[in-house]
């Protein structure tokens, strides 16, 4: 009776098991970088009485549309108009970029939405470095980096619609 010579399939196997492993690239979850305020045993709500002038109100509807104090925008605009509020804002130390966003938003427009945001306060700080220090904001020292930081402090608030939570 014939046989099938089977000896070497395993090593075959193993070899393209190796091959797709070492080939495929693997997706990488992007995140945000968020330092959370401390956990309070306390729940305790603070109503702060706020100037309008001194806050920036963005928003994503249920249909990924973007508006800044109830105008739509394009994500590319969204940049260049939070840049413009912190740079004019009369009390720029207590500015506030409210953001809002329902809850069928979809992650990627929020994700961009805050990356453009961040983008905002780096470029900001960029251009002060270069203006303050004469060089960029990565090659100051940490006390440089610490007062642009205090010039142009990040102030983002997130609230979310009260309608559906579970």
């Amino acid at each position: 009776m014939p046989v099938l010579n089977t000896t070497s399939t395993a090593d075959i196997s193993f070899m393209l098991l190796i091959f797709f492993l070492v080939t495929t690239s693997m997706d990488i979850d992007k995140g945000l970088s968020r330092q959370l305020p401390p956990l309070d045993d306390e729940k305790e709500e603070q109503v702060i009485d706020m100037d309008k002038s001194n806050m920036i109100r963005l928003a994503i509807s249920a249909d990924n549309q973007l508006s800044i104090n109830d105008s739509v925008v394009t994500l590319q605009q969204v940049r260049q108009q939070v840049m413009d509020f912190v740079e004019h804002c009369p009390d720029r130390k207590q500015h506030v970029v409210s953001v809002e966003v329902a809850r069928e938003a979809n992650y990627n427009t929020y994700f961009n939405m805050q990356n453009e945001i961040v983008a905002a306060y780096r470029q900001l700080r960029e251009r002060r470095a270069q203006k303050m220090f004469g060089r960029s904001f990565a090659q100051c020292s940490e006390e440089q980096r610490d007062s642009l930081r205090a010039l142009y402090p990040q102030r983002i608030a997130e609230t979310y619609p009260k309608g559906g939570e579970e």
